[in-house]
Protein backbone atom coordinates (compact mmCIF):
# COMPACT_ATOMS: atom_id res chain seq x y z
CA UNK A 1 0.00 0.00 0.00
CA UNK A 2 3.01 2.33 0.36
CA UNK A 3 3.42 2.44 -3.40
CA UNK A 4 -0.20 3.39 -3.82
CA UNK A 5 0.08 6.18 -1.22
CA UNK A 6 3.11 7.64 -3.00
CA UNK A 7 1.30 7.63 -6.32
CA UNK A 8 -1.73 9.68 -5.17
CA UNK A 9 -1.07 12.56 -2.71
CA UNK A 10 -3.47 14.80 -0.87
CA UNK A 11 -3.46 17.11 -3.93
CA UNK A 12 -5.95 14.69 -5.58
CA UNK A 13 -8.08 13.27 -2.73
CA UNK A 14 -10.95 12.08 -4.98
CA UNK A 15 -8.59 9.98 -7.13
CA UNK A 16 -6.99 8.53 -3.99
CA UNK A 17 -10.39 7.59 -2.54
CA UNK A 18 -11.40 6.00 -5.86
CA UNK A 19 -8.19 3.97 -6.01
CA UNK A 20 -8.60 2.86 -2.39
CA UNK A 21 -12.16 1.76 -3.12
CA UNK A 22 -10.96 -0.19 -6.15
CA UNK A 23 -8.24 -1.80 -4.03
CA UNK A 24 -10.78 -2.85 -1.39
CA UNK A 25 -13.01 -4.25 -4.14
CA UNK A 26 -10.07 -6.19 -5.58
CA UNK A 27 -9.32 -7.61 -2.11
CA UNK A 28 -12.91 -8.74 -1.73
CA UNK A 29 -12.79 -10.45 -5.11
CA UNK A 30 -9.59 -12.23 -4.14
CA UNK A 31 -11.12 -13.31 -0.79
CA UNK A 32 -14.13 -14.65 -2.66
CA UNK A 33 -11.75 -16.61 -4.88
CA UNK A 34 -10.20 -18.19 -1.80
CA UNK A 35 -13.60 -19.27 -0.54
CA UNK A 36 -14.38 -20.85 -3.91
CA UNK A 37 -11.02 -22.64 -3.95
CA UNK A 38 -11.55 -24.03 -0.45
CA UNK A 39 -14.98 -25.22 -1.51
CA UNK A 40 -13.46 -26.82 -4.63
CA UNK A 41 -10.81 -28.61 -2.53
CA UNK A 42 -13.48 -29.92 -0.14
CA UNK A 43 -15.57 -31.05 -3.10
CA UNK A 44 -12.69 -32.95 -4.65
CA UNK A 45 -11.83 -34.46 -1.28
CA UNK A 46 -15.39 -35.75 -0.98
CA UNK A 47 -15.18 -37.05 -4.56
CA UNK A 48 -11.91 -38.82 -3.73
CA UNK A 49 -13.45 -40.45 -0.67
CA UNK A 50 -16.43 -41.51 -2.72
CA UNK A 51 -14.07 -42.93 -5.39
CA UNK A 52 -12.21 -44.96 -2.74
CA UNK A 53 -15.48 -46.22 -1.29
CA UNK A 54 -16.71 -47.11 -4.77
CA UNK A 55 -13.41 -48.89 -5.46
CA UNK A 56 -13.86 -50.94 -2.29
CA UNK A 57 -17.46 -51.83 -3.20
CA UNK A 58 -16.49 -52.81 -6.74
CA UNK A 59 -13.60 -54.89 -5.42
CA UNK A 60 -15.99 -56.80 -3.15
CA UNK A 61 -18.43 -57.24 -6.01
CA UNK A 62 -15.65 -58.43 -8.33
CA UNK A 63 -14.55 -60.92 -5.67
CA UNK A 64 -18.11 -62.19 -5.35
CA UNK A 65 -18.49 -62.46 -9.14
CA UNK A 66 -15.22 -64.38 -9.38
CA UNK A 67 -16.27 -66.74 -6.56
CA UNK A 68 -19.71 -67.25 -8.12
CA UNK A 69 -18.14 -68.12 -11.45
CA UNK A 70 -15.72 -70.51 -9.80
CA UNK A 71 -18.63 -72.13 -7.90
CA UNK A 72 -20.36 -72.67 -11.24
CA UNK A 73 -17.30 -74.54 -12.59
CA UNK A 74 -16.96 -76.65 -9.42
CA UNK A 75 -20.70 -77.38 -9.33
CA UNK A 76 -20.64 -78.48 -12.98
CA UNK A 77 -17.67 -80.77 -12.26
CA UNK A 78 -19.31 -82.25 -9.15
CA UNK A 79 -22.67 -82.87 -10.86
CA UNK A 80 -20.99 -84.38 -13.93
CA UNK A 81 -18.99 -86.88 -11.79
CA UNK A 82 -22.02 -87.56 -9.61
CA UNK A 83 -24.19 -88.40 -12.64
CA UNK A 84 -21.36 -90.52 -14.04
CA UNK A 85 -21.36 -92.61 -10.84
CA UNK A 86 -25.14 -92.91 -10.86
CA UNK A 87 -25.08 -94.11 -14.47
CA UNK A 88 -22.47 -96.77 -13.57
CA UNK A 89 -24.61 -97.98 -10.67
CA UNK A 90 -27.77 -97.99 -12.78
CA UNK A 91 -26.03 -99.92 -15.60
CA UNK A 92 -24.81 -102.45 -12.99
CA UNK A 93 -28.42 -102.90 -11.77
CA UNK A 94 -27.72 -101.71 -8.24
CA UNK A 95 -30.89 -102.64 -6.33
CA UNK A 96 -30.35 -99.91 -3.75
CA UNK A 97 -30.40 -97.17 -6.46
CA UNK A 98 -33.73 -95.41 -7.03
CA UNK A 99 -34.46 -94.37 -10.62
CA UNK A 100 -35.69 -90.96 -9.43
CA UNK A 101 -32.17 -90.25 -8.14
CA UNK A 102 -30.74 -90.83 -11.64
CA UNK A 103 -33.35 -88.54 -13.23
CA UNK A 104 -32.72 -85.87 -10.58
CA UNK A 105 -28.96 -86.01 -11.28
CA UNK A 106 -29.75 -85.74 -14.99
CA UNK A 107 -31.86 -82.58 -14.38
CA UNK A 108 -29.33 -80.98 -12.02
CA UNK A 109 -26.47 -81.40 -14.51
CA UNK A 110 -28.70 -79.96 -17.23
CA UNK A 111 -29.44 -76.87 -15.05
CA UNK A 112 -25.72 -76.31 -14.34
CA UNK A 113 -24.88 -76.42 -18.06
CA UNK A 114 -27.73 -73.97 -18.78
CA UNK A 115 -26.34 -71.54 -16.17
CA UNK A 116 -22.89 -71.82 -17.76
CA UNK A 117 -24.35 -70.82 -21.12
CA UNK A 118 -27.01 -68.25 -20.20
CA UNK A 119 -26.49 -67.29 -16.54
CA UNK A 120 -25.22 -63.91 -15.37
CA UNK A 121 -21.82 -65.42 -14.46
CA UNK A 122 -21.34 -67.32 -17.71
CA UNK A 123 -19.62 -64.58 -19.74
CA UNK A 124 -16.09 -64.99 -18.29
CA UNK A 125 -16.21 -68.79 -18.73
CA UNK A 126 -16.86 -68.41 -22.46
CA UNK A 127 -13.33 -67.00 -22.78
CA UNK A 128 -11.84 -70.41 -21.86
CA UNK A 129 -10.51 -72.05 -25.02
CA UNK A 130 -12.03 -75.51 -24.39
CA UNK A 131 -15.49 -74.10 -23.47
CA UNK A 132 -17.11 -74.59 -26.90
CA UNK A 133 -15.88 -78.19 -27.16
CA UNK A 134 -17.45 -79.22 -23.83
CA UNK A 135 -20.36 -77.17 -22.44
CA UNK A 136 -22.58 -76.64 -25.55
CA UNK A 137 -21.82 -80.16 -26.80
CA UNK A 138 -22.75 -81.70 -23.44
CA UNK A 139 -26.04 -79.78 -23.43
CA UNK A 140 -26.76 -81.02 -26.96
CA UNK A 141 -26.20 -84.63 -25.83
CA UNK A 142 -28.58 -84.23 -22.89
CA UNK A 143 -31.25 -82.71 -25.12
CA UNK A 144 -30.78 -85.39 -27.77
CA UNK A 145 -31.22 -88.31 -25.37
CA UNK A 146 -33.67 -86.72 -22.91
CA UNK A 147 -36.72 -88.74 -23.96
CA UNK A 148 -34.78 -92.01 -24.23
CA UNK A 149 -33.14 -91.68 -20.80
CA UNK A 150 -36.30 -90.63 -18.96
CA UNK A 151 -38.38 -93.32 -20.68
CA UNK A 152 -35.85 -96.06 -19.93
CA UNK A 153 -35.40 -95.12 -16.24
CA UNK A 154 -39.12 -94.72 -15.58
CA UNK A 155 -39.77 -98.16 -17.16
CA UNK A 156 -36.83 -99.75 -15.35
CA UNK A 157 -35.10 -100.61 -18.63
CA UNK A 158 -31.36 -100.35 -19.41
CA UNK A 159 -30.12 -96.97 -20.61
CA UNK A 160 -29.86 -96.43 -24.40
CA UNK A 161 -26.41 -97.60 -25.55
CA UNK A 162 -25.97 -94.55 -27.82
CA UNK A 163 -26.48 -92.22 -24.83
CA UNK A 164 -23.84 -93.99 -22.79
CA UNK A 165 -21.48 -93.95 -25.78
CA UNK A 166 -21.99 -90.19 -26.37
CA UNK A 167 -21.74 -89.44 -22.65
CA UNK A 168 -18.47 -91.39 -22.31
CA UNK A 169 -17.07 -89.81 -25.47
CA UNK A 170 -17.43 -86.38 -23.84
CA UNK A 171 -15.36 -87.31 -20.79
CA UNK A 172 -12.04 -86.06 -22.19
CA UNK A 173 -13.46 -82.75 -23.42
CA UNK A 174 -15.26 -82.08 -20.09
CA UNK A 175 -12.18 -82.87 -18.02
CA UNK A 176 -10.02 -80.65 -20.26
CA UNK A 177 -12.46 -77.76 -19.80
CA UNK A 178 -12.45 -78.24 -16.01
CA UNK A 179 -8.65 -78.21 -15.94
CA UNK A 180 -8.49 -75.09 -18.13
CA UNK A 181 -11.10 -73.31 -15.99
CA UNK A 182 -9.16 -74.10 -12.78
CA UNK A 183 -5.62 -73.45 -14.04
CA UNK A 184 -6.19 -70.62 -16.52
CA UNK A 185 -7.76 -67.92 -14.36
CA UNK A 186 -7.41 -65.16 -16.96
CA UNK A 187 -11.20 -65.07 -17.19
CA UNK A 188 -11.41 -64.20 -13.51
CA UNK A 189 -8.79 -61.46 -13.78
CA UNK A 190 -10.51 -60.01 -16.86
CA UNK A 191 -13.86 -59.91 -15.05
CA UNK A 192 -12.29 -58.12 -12.09
CA UNK A 193 -10.49 -55.70 -14.40
CA UNK A 194 -13.71 -54.80 -16.23
CA UNK A 195 -15.55 -54.09 -12.98
CA UNK A 196 -12.78 -51.96 -11.46
CA UNK A 197 -12.03 -49.81 -14.50
CA UNK A 198 -14.73 -47.22 -13.85
CA UNK A 199 -13.81 -46.93 -10.18
CA UNK A 200 -10.15 -46.33 -11.01
CA UNK A 201 -11.05 -43.65 -13.54
CA UNK A 202 -13.23 -41.84 -10.97
CA UNK A 203 -10.42 -42.01 -8.42
CA UNK A 204 -7.80 -40.69 -10.85
CA UNK A 205 -10.04 -37.79 -11.89
CA UNK A 206 -10.66 -36.84 -8.28
CA UNK A 207 -6.93 -36.88 -7.48
CA UNK A 208 -6.17 -34.80 -10.57
CA UNK A 209 -8.83 -32.28 -9.52
CA UNK A 210 -7.29 -31.93 -6.06
CA UNK A 211 -3.83 -31.37 -7.48
CA UNK A 212 -5.17 -28.76 -9.91
CA UNK A 213 -6.97 -26.92 -7.07
CA UNK A 214 -3.82 -26.75 -5.00
CA UNK A 215 -1.83 -25.41 -7.96
CA UNK A 216 -4.46 -22.71 -8.61
CA UNK A 217 -4.30 -21.68 -4.95
CA UNK A 218 -0.52 -21.19 -5.15
CA UNK A 219 -0.90 -19.12 -8.34
CA UNK A 220 -3.42 -16.77 -6.70
CA UNK A 221 -1.17 -16.36 -3.65
CA UNK A 222 1.69 -15.35 -5.95
CA UNK A 223 -0.58 -12.83 -7.69
CA UNK A 224 -1.51 -11.31 -4.32
CA UNK A 225 2.17 -10.70 -3.51
CA UNK A 226 2.41 -8.33 -6.43
CA UNK A 227 0.11 -5.95 -4.54
CA UNK A 228 -0.68 -3.66 -7.49
CA UNK A 229 -4.45 -3.50 -7.25
CA UNK A 230 -4.62 -0.19 -9.13
CA UNK A 231 -2.69 -1.53 -12.08
CA UNK A 232 -4.94 -4.56 -12.19
CA UNK A 233 -8.06 -2.37 -12.21
CA UNK A 234 -6.65 -0.10 -14.92
CA UNK A 235 -5.61 -3.06 -16.98
CA UNK A 236 -9.07 -4.54 -16.60
CA UNK A 237 -10.70 -1.28 -17.72
CA UNK A 238 -8.34 -1.04 -20.69
CA UNK A 239 -9.13 -4.62 -21.67
CA UNK A 240 -12.86 -3.97 -21.39
CA UNK A 241 -12.59 -0.89 -23.59
CA UNK A 242 -10.38 -2.75 -26.04
CA UNK A 243 -12.94 -5.56 -26.20
CA UNK A 244 -15.70 -3.02 -26.86
CA UNK A 245 -13.65 -1.40 -29.63
CA UNK A 246 -12.87 -4.78 -31.12
CA UNK A 247 -16.53 -5.80 -31.06
CA UNK A 248 -17.53 -2.50 -32.64
CA UNK A 249 -14.92 -2.97 -35.35
CA UNK A 250 -16.04 -6.56 -35.94
CA UNK A 251 -19.67 -5.42 -36.22
CA UNK A 252 -18.71 -2.74 -38.72
CA UNK A 253 -16.67 -5.20 -40.78
CA UNK A 254 -19.52 -7.70 -40.71
CA UNK A 255 -22.02 -5.00 -41.72
CA UNK A 256 -19.89 -3.91 -44.65
CA UNK A 257 -19.29 -7.52 -45.73
CA UNK A 258 -23.03 -8.15 -45.58
CA UNK A 259 -23.71 -5.01 -47.61
CA UNK A 260 -21.11 -6.08 -50.17
CA UNK A 261 -22.60 -9.55 -50.32
CA UNK A 262 -26.10 -8.16 -50.84
CA UNK A 263 -24.81 -5.79 -53.52
CA UNK A 264 -23.12 -8.67 -55.33
CA UNK A 265 -26.30 -10.73 -55.05
CA UNK A 266 -28.31 -7.86 -56.53
CA UNK A 267 -25.85 -7.47 -59.39
CA UNK A 268 -25.84 -11.20 -60.10
CA UNK A 269 -29.63 -11.29 -59.95
CA UNK A 270 -29.84 -8.30 -62.28
CA UNK A 271 -27.45 -9.92 -64.74
CA UNK A 272 -29.42 -13.17 -64.62
CA UNK A 273 -32.68 -11.30 -65.17
CA UNK A 274 -31.23 -9.39 -68.10
CA UNK A 275 -30.01 -12.62 -69.66
CA UNK A 276 -33.37 -14.23 -69.04
CA UNK A 277 -35.16 -11.20 -70.48
CA UNK A 278 -33.09 -11.40 -73.67
CA UNK A 279 -33.82 -15.11 -73.97
CA UNK A 280 -37.52 -14.53 -73.36
CA UNK A 281 -37.62 -11.73 -75.93
CA UNK A 282 -35.98 -13.94 -78.55
CA UNK A 283 -38.21 -16.92 -77.76
CA UNK A 284 -41.40 -14.85 -77.70
CA UNK A 285 -40.50 -13.17 -80.97
CA UNK A 286 -39.77 -16.54 -82.60
CA UNK A 287 -42.93 -18.28 -81.31
CA UNK A 288 -45.24 -15.35 -82.10
CA UNK A 289 -43.95 -15.05 -85.66
CA UNK A 290 -44.90 -18.65 -86.44
CA UNK A 291 -48.71 -18.13 -86.23
CA UNK A 292 -48.33 -14.77 -88.00
CA UNK A 293 -46.59 -16.47 -90.91
CA UNK A 294 -49.40 -19.02 -90.94
CA UNK A 295 -52.04 -16.26 -91.01
CA UNK A 296 -50.20 -14.36 -93.71
CA UNK A 297 -49.74 -17.44 -95.91
CA UNK A 298 -53.27 -18.77 -95.67
CA UNK A 299 -54.75 -15.29 -96.11
CA UNK A 300 -53.11 -15.24 -99.55
CA UNK A 301 -54.48 -18.71 -100.28
CA UNK A 302 -57.90 -17.53 -99.12
CA UNK A 303 -57.88 -14.65 -101.61
CA UNK A 304 -56.94 -17.00 -104.43
CA UNK A 305 -59.62 -19.52 -103.48
CA UNK A 306 -62.31 -16.82 -103.30
CA UNK A 307 -61.29 -15.40 -106.67
CA UNK A 308 -61.47 -18.86 -108.24
CA UNK A 309 -64.73 -19.76 -106.43
CA UNK A 310 -63.25 -22.66 -104.41
CA UNK A 311 -65.38 -22.24 -101.31
CA UNK A 312 -64.39 -25.59 -99.76
CA UNK A 313 -60.72 -24.70 -99.94
CA UNK A 314 -61.53 -21.23 -98.65
CA UNK A 315 -63.24 -22.66 -95.58
CA UNK A 316 -60.23 -24.89 -94.90
CA UNK A 317 -57.92 -21.87 -95.20
CA UNK A 318 -60.11 -19.91 -92.79
CA UNK A 319 -59.89 -22.82 -90.35
CA UNK A 320 -56.08 -22.69 -90.56
CA UNK A 321 -56.18 -18.94 -89.93
CA UNK A 322 -58.53 -19.45 -86.97
CA UNK A 323 -56.23 -22.08 -85.44
CA UNK A 324 -53.25 -19.75 -85.82
CA UNK A 325 -55.19 -16.93 -84.13
CA UNK A 326 -56.11 -19.28 -81.27
CA UNK A 327 -52.48 -20.38 -80.92
CA UNK A 328 -51.35 -16.74 -80.76
CA UNK A 329 -54.08 -16.01 -78.19
CA UNK A 330 -52.91 -18.88 -75.98
CA UNK A 331 -49.31 -17.70 -76.32
CA UNK A 332 -50.25 -14.19 -75.26
CA UNK A 333 -52.32 -15.50 -72.33
CA UNK A 334 -49.46 -17.70 -71.14
CA UNK A 335 -46.96 -14.85 -71.50
CA UNK A 336 -49.29 -12.67 -69.44
CA UNK A 337 -49.53 -15.41 -66.77
CA UNK A 338 -45.74 -15.74 -66.72
CA UNK A 339 -45.32 -11.99 -66.26
CA UNK A 340 -47.83 -12.09 -63.40
CA UNK A 341 -45.89 -14.91 -61.79
CA UNK A 342 -42.71 -12.80 -62.00
CA UNK A 343 -44.12 -9.37 -61.13
CA UNK A 344 -47.34 -9.72 -59.15
CA UNK A 345 -46.84 -9.35 -55.42
CA UNK A 346 -49.56 -10.93 -53.30
CA UNK A 347 -49.36 -10.95 -49.55
CA UNK A 348 -48.27 -14.34 -48.26
CA UNK A 349 -50.63 -15.80 -45.71
CA UNK A 350 -51.48 -19.11 -44.08
CA UNK A 351 -53.16 -21.21 -46.79
CA UNK A 352 -54.78 -24.63 -46.37
CA UNK A 353 -53.53 -26.94 -49.13
CA UNK A 354 -56.83 -28.84 -49.02
CA UNK A 355 -58.71 -25.75 -50.26
CA UNK A 356 -56.07 -24.85 -52.84
CA UNK A 357 -56.03 -28.35 -54.34
CA UNK A 358 -59.83 -28.50 -54.42
CA UNK A 359 -59.98 -25.16 -56.26
CA UNK A 360 -57.28 -26.21 -58.76
CA UNK A 361 -59.07 -29.50 -59.54
CA UNK A 362 -62.34 -27.69 -60.13
CA UNK A 363 -60.65 -25.41 -62.68
CA UNK A 364 -59.49 -28.40 -64.77
CA UNK A 365 -62.46 -30.67 -64.05
CA UNK A 366 -63.58 -30.61 -67.71
CA UNK A 367 -60.22 -31.93 -68.97
CA UNK A 368 -60.20 -34.59 -66.25
CA UNK A 369 -63.71 -35.79 -67.18
CA UNK A 370 -62.95 -35.88 -70.90
CA UNK A 371 -59.87 -38.06 -70.34
CA UNK A 372 -61.43 -40.17 -67.55
CA UNK A 373 -58.70 -39.26 -65.06
CA UNK A 374 -59.24 -40.01 -61.34
CA UNK A 375 -57.60 -37.68 -58.82
CA UNK A 376 -56.71 -39.02 -55.35
CA UNK A 377 -55.87 -36.42 -52.68
CA UNK A 378 -54.41 -37.31 -49.28
CA UNK A 379 -56.59 -36.17 -46.37
CA UNK A 380 -55.62 -33.45 -43.88
CA UNK A 381 -52.99 -31.70 -45.99
CA UNK A 382 -50.85 -29.20 -44.01
CA UNK A 383 -51.06 -25.40 -43.97
CA UNK A 384 -48.41 -23.40 -45.88
CA UNK A 385 -47.30 -19.77 -46.01
CA UNK A 386 -47.96 -18.73 -49.61
CA UNK A 387 -49.79 -16.51 -52.12
CA UNK A 388 -53.17 -18.27 -52.56
CA UNK A 389 -53.82 -17.38 -56.23
CA UNK A 390 -50.30 -18.20 -57.38
CA UNK A 391 -50.32 -21.50 -55.45
CA UNK A 392 -53.60 -22.44 -57.17
CA UNK A 393 -51.89 -21.86 -60.54
CA UNK A 394 -49.13 -24.30 -59.49
CA UNK A 395 -51.51 -27.19 -58.78
CA UNK A 396 -53.75 -26.29 -61.75
CA UNK A 397 -50.83 -26.44 -64.21
CA UNK A 398 -49.38 -29.66 -62.71
CA UNK A 399 -52.75 -31.48 -62.70
CA UNK A 400 -53.60 -30.32 -66.23
CA UNK A 401 -50.12 -31.32 -67.45
CA UNK A 402 -50.45 -34.79 -65.84
CA UNK A 403 -53.90 -35.35 -67.40
CA UNK A 404 -52.64 -34.28 -70.83
CA UNK A 405 -49.80 -36.84 -70.95
CA UNK A 406 -51.55 -40.00 -69.74
CA UNK A 407 -51.11 -41.70 -73.12
CA UNK A 408 -53.07 -44.92 -73.53
CA UNK A 409 -53.25 -45.63 -69.79
CA UNK A 410 -56.51 -47.61 -69.24
CA UNK A 411 -56.93 -46.36 -65.65
CA UNK A 412 -55.31 -42.92 -65.43
CA UNK A 413 -54.75 -41.74 -61.85
CA UNK A 414 -53.25 -38.56 -60.39
CA UNK A 415 -52.14 -38.59 -56.74
CA UNK A 416 -51.63 -35.42 -54.67
CA UNK A 417 -50.12 -35.34 -51.18
CA UNK A 418 -47.69 -33.61 -48.84
CA UNK A 419 -45.56 -34.25 -45.77
CA UNK A 420 -44.02 -31.88 -43.21
CA UNK A 421 -40.27 -31.88 -42.57
CA UNK A 422 -38.90 -29.27 -40.15
CA UNK A 423 -40.20 -25.87 -41.37
CA UNK A 424 -40.96 -27.02 -44.92
CA UNK A 425 -43.82 -28.83 -46.60
CA UNK A 426 -42.81 -31.34 -49.31
CA UNK A 427 -45.66 -31.60 -51.84
CA UNK A 428 -46.03 -34.01 -54.76
CA UNK A 429 -48.24 -34.46 -57.81
CA UNK A 430 -47.80 -37.97 -59.26
CA UNK A 431 -49.35 -39.70 -62.29
CA UNK A 432 -49.15 -43.08 -64.05
CA UNK A 433 -48.80 -41.59 -67.52
CA UNK A 434 -46.19 -41.83 -70.27
CA UNK A 435 -43.25 -40.62 -68.14
CA UNK A 436 -40.30 -38.38 -69.06
CA UNK A 437 -36.80 -39.48 -70.03
CA UNK A 438 -34.16 -38.28 -67.49
CA UNK A 439 -32.29 -36.20 -70.10
CA UNK A 440 -35.35 -33.96 -70.47
CA UNK A 441 -35.96 -33.28 -66.76
CA UNK A 442 -34.30 -29.85 -66.78
CA UNK A 443 -35.33 -28.94 -70.29
CA UNK A 444 -39.11 -29.05 -69.74
CA UNK A 445 -38.96 -26.08 -67.34
CA UNK A 446 -37.62 -23.82 -70.11
CA UNK A 447 -39.94 -21.29 -71.72
CA UNK A 448 -42.02 -22.59 -74.68
CA UNK A 449 -40.36 -26.01 -74.37
CA UNK A 450 -42.62 -28.83 -75.66
CA UNK A 451 -41.41 -32.42 -75.85
CA UNK A 452 -44.58 -33.63 -77.60
CA UNK A 453 -45.67 -31.16 -80.31
CA UNK A 454 -48.73 -33.25 -81.16
CA UNK A 455 -50.51 -32.17 -77.95
CA UNK A 456 -52.12 -28.84 -77.20
CA UNK A 457 -50.21 -26.24 -75.23
CA UNK A 458 -47.58 -23.55 -75.51
CA UNK A 459 -44.85 -24.91 -73.20
CA UNK A 460 -45.22 -22.09 -70.66
CA UNK A 461 -47.10 -23.87 -67.85
CA UNK A 462 -44.12 -25.56 -66.16
CA UNK A 463 -42.06 -22.35 -66.47
CA UNK A 464 -44.82 -20.55 -64.54
CA UNK A 465 -44.83 -23.31 -61.91
CA UNK A 466 -41.04 -23.08 -61.43
CA UNK A 467 -41.14 -19.27 -61.15
CA UNK A 468 -43.88 -19.35 -58.49
CA UNK A 469 -42.23 -22.08 -56.41
CA UNK A 470 -38.84 -20.32 -56.44
CA UNK A 471 -40.46 -17.00 -55.51
CA UNK A 472 -41.77 -18.75 -52.38
CA UNK A 473 -38.21 -19.82 -51.54
CA UNK A 474 -38.78 -23.44 -52.54
CA UNK A 475 -37.55 -25.73 -55.32
CA UNK A 476 -39.10 -28.24 -57.71
CA UNK A 477 -37.78 -31.43 -59.29
CA UNK A 478 -39.00 -34.33 -61.42
CA UNK A 479 -38.87 -38.06 -60.66
CA UNK A 480 -39.35 -40.35 -63.67
CA UNK A 481 -37.25 -43.15 -65.14
CA UNK A 482 -38.63 -42.93 -68.67
CA UNK A 483 -41.33 -44.27 -70.94
CA UNK A 484 -44.55 -45.66 -69.39
CA UNK A 485 -43.18 -45.19 -65.85
CA UNK A 486 -45.29 -42.22 -64.78
CA UNK A 487 -44.05 -38.86 -63.53
CA UNK A 488 -43.85 -37.24 -60.09
CA UNK A 489 -43.33 -33.51 -59.54
CA UNK A 490 -42.00 -32.76 -56.03
CA UNK A 491 -41.72 -29.22 -54.69
CA UNK A 492 -41.26 -27.48 -51.34
CA UNK A 493 -43.22 -24.67 -49.68
CA UNK A 494 -42.68 -22.93 -46.31
CA UNK A 495 -44.78 -24.26 -43.44
CA UNK A 496 -47.23 -21.75 -41.96
CA UNK A 497 -46.30 -20.46 -38.51
CA UNK A 498 -49.85 -21.04 -37.20
CA UNK A 499 -51.80 -24.28 -37.45
CA UNK A 500 -55.04 -22.64 -38.67
CA UNK A 501 -55.50 -21.15 -42.12
CA UNK A 502 -58.14 -18.65 -43.31
CA UNK A 503 -60.75 -19.70 -45.80
CA UNK A 504 -59.60 -19.64 -49.40
CA UNK A 505 -60.21 -16.34 -51.13
CA UNK A 506 -60.29 -15.87 -54.86
CA UNK A 507 -58.04 -12.99 -55.95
Amino acid sequence: MAALSNTYTSDDPEAADSLEAESVSGGRILSGSYVLLVAAILLFAVATGYGLLKLREESALARYESQATLWLVVSFEREYLKLDGLLLRYAARDRDLDGEVVLTGFDVLWSRITLMQEGEHSRPLKQVDSYDAAVPVMLAILRKHEDGVFGAVEAGNPLPPEFLRDYRAMAAAVHLFMIDAHLNRAWSDQAREDMLRDSRIALYLSLAGMIASVLILFVIILLQLRGRYSNLVQTRNALVQSEKDRNALSDEVARRMQAEFERKQLLDDLAARNEELERYAYTISHDLKSPLYTIQGFTGFLEQDLEQGRTTRALEDMGKVRNAVQTMSRLLDDILSLSKANLAQESKTAVALDEVVERAISLVSRELEERGVRVEVEPDLPVVQAEPQRLTEVFQNLVANAAKFMGNQPEPVIEIGARVQDTWVHCFVSDNGIGIEPEYHERIFQLFERLDTSTEGTGVGLSIVKQIIERHGGSIEIRSVGQASGTTFEFTLPLASSAAAPAYEQH
